[in-house]
């Protein structure tokens, strides 16, 4: 060999040993703070940005539920205009290719993922990708909205049952995935409890689950399966014992513990968002002076972040009705706009 190549042939042959050991760094599990984008659903398939600003219209969308991101995309369950079963990806509509041998109307509600498999909540079935797998003796009962998580493959649903020995009532289920089959048991209510429902449910393992609802129309929470009722803010009178009086909505796992939000009477108010965070209780109020209600639609837990967003219903003071979209984080406003009424919202 020609002794002049040698050099030229020496770098070439570490350029290409260089090339062959470099890998694109993985995206990030979580972005930093000015990198997260936020994206907020309505009922009618309109997605908008953080500023309030719409950012595309689901084609062919008749009803949108829930919202979900791995990454960066974005999943949308709900119903298409011609009632047809599948979902959105990043806006663009997706039929799930699964045969059907019954007449009944298919409601798309929850939405889960975990790898590459995609989980839908249409009652009583639960579809994984193209596969349909039924909800054991799935009469009278009621899924919860966001009554699907799926965490290692492991896929649960929630909502409320009446059985045989419920006395008529409907009670706190919980259904739980296994070699394909969801089979359902009944979680406990306590000794003096007539009635109950789950509302929705949190998976951070294959074994542990965080579960919200009420219990005679009171908030409380099932951590593995545990029953803790939640304590009320304000003491409430005889007369209104017989009421539904506050329940959570949302409820992710906390240090070992949860964090719940759901809604209460306060201040005079009949519903006003509400925090139990493992034993401790706190309220979001972006505007009280003119707040009549407000709602929680989202709850996420963003690396150390816990991002939560609220509806809150008002007159202005031109006595006009008016909507508002909060986020918080970490209990603090980071944005608010109104003339729109979210169900959701995720952070890709």
């Amino acid at each position: 060999m020609n002794n002049h190549y040698t050099p030229f042939l020496l770098a070439l042959a570490l350029l290409l040993l260089l090339a062959s050991c470099q890998h694109d760094d993985p995206e990030p599990r979580f972005k930093p703070e000015d990198q997260r984008t936020f994206l907020f659903l309505t009922p009618m398939g309109e997605i908008f940005d953080i500023n309030g600003k719409l950012v595309t219209q689901l084609p062919k969308c008749q009803y949108a539920c829930g919202i979900i991101s791995d990454k960066s995309d974005y999943f949308v369950s709900g119903i298409s205009q011609k009632e047809r079963v599948g979902y959105w990806k990043n806006g663009k509509w997706n039929t799930l290719h699964v045969d059907f041998v019954d007449d009944v109307d298919h409601w798309i509600d929850g939405i889960g993922k975990w790898d590459y498999y995609l989980y839908l909540l249409d009652y009583p079935n639960v579809l994984k990708n193209s596969g349909i797998f039924p909800l054991e003796d799935s009469g009278n009962f009621l899924p919860a909205k966001q009554g699907l998580a799926v965490s290692e493959g492991k896929c649960y649903v929630v909502g409320s049952k009446k059985t045989d020995t419920s006395g008529g009532n409907y009670l706190p289920t919980l259904y739980t995935e296994h070699k394909g089959k969801y089979t359902y048991e009944m979680l406990p209510i306590g000794e003096d409890a007539t009635l109950g429902e789950c509302t929705c449910v949190y998976a951070y393992d294959a074994t542990h689950t965080v579960i919200g609802g009420s219990i005679n129309g009171r908030p409380a929470i099932w951590v593995d399966k545990q029953l803790q009722m939640l304590p009320l803010s304000e003491p409430v009178s005889e007369e209104d014992e017989s009421y539904a009086i506050g329940s959570v909505i949302l409820a992710i796992e906390s240090n070992g513990g949860f964090y719940a939000v759901g809604t209460e009477p306060y201040h005079g108010n009949d519903a006003v968002v509400t925090i139990w965070n493992n034993g401790s209780i706190s309220h979001l109020e972006f505007d009280p002076d003119h707040t009549i209600s407000s709602d929680v639609v989202g709850l996420i837990r963003y690396g150390d972040d816990i991002y939560i967003a609220t509806v809150e219903y008002s007159f202005n003071e031109n006595n006009e009705f008016t909507t508002t979209t909060v986020l918080w984080k970490n209990g603090v406003v980071v944005k608010a706009f109104a003339g729109v009424q979210t169900c959701g919202f995720t952070i890709v």
